[in-house]
């Protein structure tokens, strides 16, 4: 009996489908009858092909059909009743072995039955060229499997081959990031993958994601024995000796396995590690104003690069402070807190902005842009105003409740302030019903007097708090603090847990080994004598990376087309670390034993990516 793959073609590519399909419901795929050309036909050079099944079925996405090698413009594809026709409106090639890969895409109309992993193919010249590569693309700083990826062959390779010319051969990667590129000559390529957006079937877009392999790959075959087995369903009483139920109950059995040589074809197993160079991106890209006092400017931003914007008002004549500049780490989101109460009242603020841009070649550029930054006042009802002026205001201040056990408390306040200092609050043990004030220092966690760190020593498990006295704290605008009292709880040791790695075949003395949280990175060590330990962890479910770093700049480095750099080598753990608090975990880690596509736990992995 042939299978669904062994109809689409007389040759067969290792690892190319899964186990026996089927069941007592009707599970069996579209049966391929004839096709115009003949399937493996030579000397064909058709403008029209046309496949026939033996029931009616469906093409569910004609743009995933791969048709190669590449045809520009691309055949029309699609199916009617029970044919699938491909129209082809560029010329063939000479001596050409054309394969049309539907994946799974053909289905029956009834019960969407795919034949699974199917093509079609002919030959222009004397034979069907007939030897395959397979393997797996992963992204080479996460390693999740990536789907979708352009993976071909050039006969011929210069240092601009991929950027200049078409693949020669294509196939794309399944979802499990699995590729079988066939209709190959036994002779060497060289192999490249890319993600290719603007379907050119070439590494010519900036930014675009590619791969390739150094070395030259020569496809062989060798003849080994593969066994096929044949079901039948049989009714399970009559297998017990029993005599036949009210309800009929079948249950497959082996009819026959019929073993016969059989090409295997390889490499079956090529890994290829997907990066990309982008060109550097930085702009502005909004300006809000939601309070009138307010004004955030925010970029998208390098990782090395931060902004200091430069603003020269229009409409407005300001005094030389008339604003107080608070920035996160990245410098991506600014906030301008307005002091002169005279441009607070203006609904409109123009101004100039000077900041560092980038240009289309990813060159950092000075740009000046003309913003307006508009404030809309909420409109409320006269019993919610009459309500907002009867309350007291007051400056508020938080802390949060509970303090990691290697951090110092932060207490924040709403607004910018200033002369904070430690004569303006007390803070004890909460356990003490004395009181008894506690030695403590502070120091500005941020530049806009906003954020404070309260330094002391903090003991495991206590709870502690905070008092602020009526009238001690004023922030820029006049508004006094309440009487407040805050309290903050220091963690303990038991509410972590800590993880060792003993580490085997460490492939250089120059690794980073991160405690990855999806995409998150929590924590960083260097290994020591083979070994790696992270202590204080927060309960959860994390992954192990290991880095290679070649460059020694602590950080993982991409490739380089240009240089033909490959990527700094990604290894991860196998298991994923799912930890508890007060628990001590330590496991064994060979270093590269599973193939890389395999390494990353799939519940670890981080989310797509956001398009930019």
């Amino acid at each position: 009996m042939m299978s669904a793959i062994g109809i689409a073609g007389m040759h067969s590519c290792a690892n190319m489908g899964g186990g026996p399909q089927g069941g007592p419901r009707d599970m069996i795929p579209p049966k391929y009858v004839f096709s115009t050309p003949e399937r493996s036909a030579v000397n064909s050079k058709p403008e029209k092909a046309e496949i026939i099944f033996d029931e009616y079925i469906v093409l569910k996405d004609a743009q995933n059909v791969i048709v190669s090698p590449p045809m520009e413009p691309a055949p029309e594809i699609k199916s009617v009743g029970k044919k699938v026709s491909i129209t082809f409106k560029d010329s063939l090639e000479k001596d050409a072995t054309y394969i049309i890969d539907f994946g799974s895409n053909i289905v029956d109309f009834r019960e969407s039955n795919p034949i699974r992993n199917y093509y079609f193919e002919f030959s222009t010249g004397e034979k069907v060229d007939s030897f395959c590569i397979s393997g797996n693309v992963v992204d080479a700083y996460t390693l999740v499997p990536q789907t979708g990826i352009t993976v071909g062959v050039y006969s011929d390779w210069t240092d601009s081959t991929f950027a200049t010319k078409r693949l020669e051969r294509i196939t794309k990667t399944d979802k499990n990031g699995r590729f079988v590129l066939r209709g190959l000559k036994e002779k060497p390529y060289h192999l490249c993958a890319v993600k290719d957006d603007n379907t050119n079937f070439r590494f010519d877009a900036p930014g675009e994601m590619l791969a390739w392999i150094d070395t030259v790959i020569t496809p062989r075959k060798k003849m080994e024995e593969r066994c096929d087995t044949t079901w039948k369903a049989v009714d399970r009483d009559s297998l017990l000796g029993l005599e036949p139920g009210n309800v009929r109950t079948d249950t497959l059995i082996i009819d026959s396995i019929a073993c016969s040589q059989r090409p295997y074809y390889m490499p079956d197993s090529v890994e290829m590690r997907l990066f990309a160079k982008p060109l550097p991106y930085q702009a502005y890209k909004k300006v809000e104003r939601t309070e009138a006092n307010k004004m955030t400017l925010y970029f998208t931003n390098e990782k090395n690069q931060k902004q200091s914007p430069t603003i020269k008002p229009i409409n407005f004549t300001p005094s030389d402070d008339w604003y107080i500049v608070e920035s996160n780490v990245s410098t991506d989101t600014i906030k301008y807190w307005i002091k002169d109460t005279n441009i607070v009242k203006l609904d409109n603020l123009e101004f100039a902005m000077t900041y560092i841009a980038t240009d289309s070649i990813g060159a950092f550029i000075e740009q000046t842009d003309t913003i307006t930054s508009i404030y809309k006042k909420v409109k409320v009802s006269k019993k919610e105003a009459k309500a907002a002026k009867n309350q007291k205001k007051a400056l508020k201040i938080s802390v949060a409740k509970a303090i990691e056990i290697d951090e110092d408390p932060e207490i924040v306040f709403e607004t910018p302030t200033f002369d904070f200092n430690a004569d303006a609050i007390v803070v004890f043990e909460k356990k003490d019903t004395t009181k008894k004030p506690l030695p403590f220092t502070i120091s500005s966690a941020d530049q806009c007097g906003r954020k404070y760190k309260l330094e002391g020593k903090w003991e495991e498990g206590n709870i502690y708090g905070i008092v602020v006295d009526s009238g001690k704290v004023k922030d820029i605008y006049g508004l006094a603090s309440d009487s407040t009292i805050l309290a903050f709880r220091k963690k303990e040791k038991q509410e972590y847990s800590n993880i060792t790695l003993k580490m085997q075949n460490v492939p250089s003395e120059n690794v980073i080994v991160e405690l990855v949280d999806k995409d998150k990175i929590v924590k960083r060590e260097y290994p020591k004598d083979n070994k790696v330990e992270f202590t204080n962890v927060t309960p959860g479910s994390y992954a192990a990376r290991l880095i290679v770093d070649t460059d020694k700049d602590g950080d993982w480095t991409t490739g380089d087309y240009k240089g033909m750099k490959q990527p700094e080598d990604v290894y991860f753990f196998e298991k994923p670390l799912s930890v508890s608090a007060n628990w001590d975990y330590e496991e064994d880690w060979v270093i590269g034993k599973a193939p890389l596509h395999t390494q990353r736990p799939a519940t670890t992995y981080p989310p797509q990516p956001k398009k930019r």
